[in-house]
């Protein structure tokens, strides 16, 4: 069944000004329809945090209790394939110099979020979420190529409907930059969504709210 023009867009206008760039990032076009404004959903609160790690034991307005913990961990190039950059060369004089690098972000043959060209120190490591009694099945694939992460940027929220839950934050090594948004249901990992945006609020983005770049 095709969906409707308002469903299959979320809250994002056609002619918002970043559709385009959004909707390049998703895994499938059908991931519009978590397009939403956080700001009008139950916020979980109460999280704890190290340097490394994020957990929380919330209980919605709904009487759901939910377990939430991310971790990240040391980066050990030695156990990945690595394929950040290349050098474009140039000769001056018969002399063989370097021109420029060629930024690639590669790490086992996918994109790496959070890097520009260099080795991260960190990568996402574990992320566990129960729902009352159940653990929800997610794929070590759905954070895999995710670096330098910032535990203490994580927000996560219910669904108005108390069907999802939506887990954000954000990342960067200083100058790859990116935020994201998982979606989970009671069964596990749904899908995520991503923004490389560095000109407006990344969760702002992901929600489609920047009207400009500030």
């Amino acid at each position: 069944m095709a969906l409707s023009a308002q469903f299959a867009n979320g809250q994002m206008k056609p002619n918002w000004k970043f559709r385009n760039e959004l909707l390049a990032n998703l895994i499938s076009p059908q991931d519009t329809i978590y397009i939403q404004d956080r700001h009008n959903l139950e916020k979980f609160i109460g999280f704890k945090f190290t340097d490394t790690t994020a957990t929380i034991s919330y209980q919605t307005t709904m009487g759901d209790k939910i377990f939430v913990l991310i971790k990240e961990g040391k980066f050990e190039p030695t156990k990945h394939k690595l394929n950040l950059s290349d050098t474009v060369y140039k000769f001056i004089n018969n002399k063989k110099q370097v021109d420029y690098l060629v930024v690639k972000n590669l790490i086992d043959d996918k994109q790496a979020f959070g890097i520009d060209g260099v080795v991260p120190n960190k990568e996402f490591r574990e992320l566990k979420i129960k729902w009352d009694d159940k653990w929800l099945t997610i794929p070590d694939s759905s954070f895999k190529n995710l670096y330098e992460i910032h535990p203490r940027t994580l927000e996560t929220y219910v669904s108005k409907d108390k069907k999802l839950i939506y887990l954000y934050i954000s990342g960067s090594d200083g100058a790859g930059g990116y935020s994201i948004k998982f979606v989970f249901d009671k069964t596990g990992f749904k899908t995520r969504l991503i923004s490389t945006n560095e000109c407006t609020d990344g969760y702002d983005f992901l929600d489609a709210l920047p009207i400009d770049c500030e």
